[in-house]
């Protein structure tokens, strides 16, 4: 007889297999949205891109700053009409940081439904908030969401579709019979609000239904924030030509439909690639992109940004009240975080030697370089740089994990990057970058016990960080494409060693050679978990 919580073998090998195709499947979705946008963007050269951000205005950034805000102050309002609607209203000044970080954190990280429910009874708990009324202010939440989705999109598509003159009339219909149905679907949750419903049945979970006060205010809280999520990128766009907000509006509200079907953290890539391909022509591809690029950093980085810097302060105060030093909490802190920093710092450390690696270099830099410096030695250290790049992607994963092995190995190679950046191209920014990394990197050393036994090719490798060396590899592999879709293919790219024109064999050399690494690495945690463990340890289930 089977026990009690033990599954069939075939049913544990089917859960197994689903849980390793899961980040494969998300990585063909990214690829297939880079790919969406490489032919977007054939006509252009990554020059473009480059001129289209910096030409964007300080007062347009700053006034996408500004909706930003005003957006998150937005999002505070869902958890404030959720507690209420769940009969425990709090103040909105004790709302403000919880609410904020949550969605902060959510925004930019895959299952955000789940992820903000987590941070969120993390934040609350000393409020009183248990597990199921966190539960219970989730889906509200998401209840709020769709409403505000449904409501907006639905006048909008009504108004204005896609593309106004330059699409079929069954799309146009189509697109008006969607808008039909999504203000449909908002009239039946009022209707049964007005009815004295108390609740409704989501997936099989009970939910109260609010008041029709309090739905309304569900309703403003969520147009109020599309509104200002659009505009912060709207403003970007602005002085566009032929850009108007209500046809940019719907190609925002379909892009993020997309994106939350895509389970992508944040959308990445699916979001731009549907707005950028239902851009107007008043709108050339590289400024919309140069939008998209300057959009994410503005309405996602910096709130995480800001968001750990709030979780720092709050540790802090906590630490204060506990009576603690600040000797004591600020080595808590530090314990604690050092690993989740440096695994990002690490991680961005080596997307940032592939994508410099792939991208033509500072022609001037490189033609001074070369009268110093021996061709072959430039060549080797640029193909080096983009493999120790693809090496410290893996290890930013180790050390997440406090691998001990990790540490020392990212070490060695933060300070083996300083010298190959300087060799292959003097690019002095990101040599100071790794420098300052490897510094905190030392100091962050106790953070990694010398006592940790695991292992980078034994450690459970999570779908998440597949999905995030995968992608990174992606988008490498897909600048790389779009920087040199000029230039002809031919078995002679491989063999031309040159200053002048040899950017994109060197590209390709260190494509190929960090994909090696990267795959080198799979074949070796393969062969290292099929071995039998190490005497002392049992073995994996």
């Amino acid at each position: 007889m089977k026990e009690k919580g033990t599954d069939h073998p075939a049913t544990a090998a089917r859960r197994r297999w689903r849980a390793a195709l899961a980040p494969v499947g998300t990585l063909l979705i990214f690829a297939t949205a880079l790919w969406v946008m490489n032919r977007l963007l054939a006509d252009y050269h990554y020059s473009d891109i480059q001129r289209a951000v910096t030409s964007i205005r300080p007062s347009l950034l700053a006034a996408s700053l500004a909706a930003t805000v005003a957006g998150y102050l937005a999002l505070v309002g869902y958890d404030y009409v959720a507690f209420r609607i769940i009969g425990k209203p709090l103040p909105l000044s004790t709302m403000l940081v919880p609410s904020f970080v949550s969605f902060a954190v959510s925004n930019s990280a895959p299952a955000s439904v789940v992820t903000a429910g987590g941070v969120r009874y993390r934040l609350y708990a000393e409020r009183g908030l248990t597990t199921l009324e966190a539960a219970a202010v989730a889906g509200i939440n998401v209840v709020t969401y769709a409403l505000g989705l449904c409501a907006l999109a639905g006048l909008v598509l009504l108004v204005r579709p896609i593309a106004p003159g330059s699409v079929s009339s069954w799309l146009t219909l189509s697109a008006h019979s969607l808008g039909v149905i999504l203000l449909v679907a908002v009239a039946a949750y009022f209707a049964a609000i007005l009815a004295k419903r108390e609740s409704i049945t989501m997936l099989g979970h009970r939910m109260p239904l609010p008041t029709t006060r309090l739905a309304l205010a569900q309703l403003g809280v969520s147009v109020a924030d599309w509104i200002l999520s659009s505009g912060a990128l709207y403003v970007l766009l602005a002085s566009f030509d032929g850009v108007d907000f209500l046809g940019f509006l719907v190609r925002f509200l379909v892009g993020q439909f997309a994106a939350l079907l895509a389970p992508i953290p944040g959308g990445l890539g699916v979001f731009e690639a549907v707005v950028l391909y239902f851009t107007s022509t008043g709108a050339p591809a590289p400024r919309v992109l140069a939008a998209l690029v300057v959009y994410r950093v503005i309405y996602y980085l910096l709130p995480l940004v800001v968001a750990g810097l709030l979780l720092l302060v709050r540790a802090a105060r906590r630490a204060a009240r506990e009576g603690r030093g600040r000797g004591a909490w600020v080595l808590d802190v530090v314990s604690s975080a050092a690993p989740h920093v440096m695994s990002f710092v690490t991680f961005v450390a080596g997307a940032l030697l592939l994508l410099t690696g792939t991208i033509p270099a500072n022609a001037r830099r490189l033609l001074w370089l070369g009268r110093i410096l021996p061709l072959p030695l430039i060549e080797v250290s640029h193909f080096l740089s983009s493999v120790l790049g693809a090496v410290l992607l893996i290890v930013a994963w180790g050390l997440e994990s406090r691998v001990r092995a990790a540490y020392r190995i990212a070490r060695g190679l933060f300070a083996f990057g300083i010298v190959l950046t300087l060799l292959r191209s003097f690019d002095v920014r990101l040599a100071e970058g790794l420098g300052f990394a490897f510094v905190v990197l030392v100091v962050a050393s106790r953070a990694f016990p010398a006592s940790d036994h695991e292992s980078l090719l034994r450690d459970t490798l999570s779908p998440g960080w597949v999905f995030a060396i995968g992608a990174a590899l992606i988008v490498t592999l897909s600048v790389g494409a779009f920087a040199y879709h000029g230039v002809y293919y031919s078995n002679e790219l491989w063999w031309r060693f040159t200053l002048n024109d040899g950017d994109a064999p060197r590209s390709l050399r260190a494509v190929v050679g960090a994909s090696i690494a990267v795959l080198l690495f799979v074949f070796a945690r393969y062969l290292a978990r099929r071995a039998p463990p190490p005497l002392g340890e049992a073995p994996e289930q």
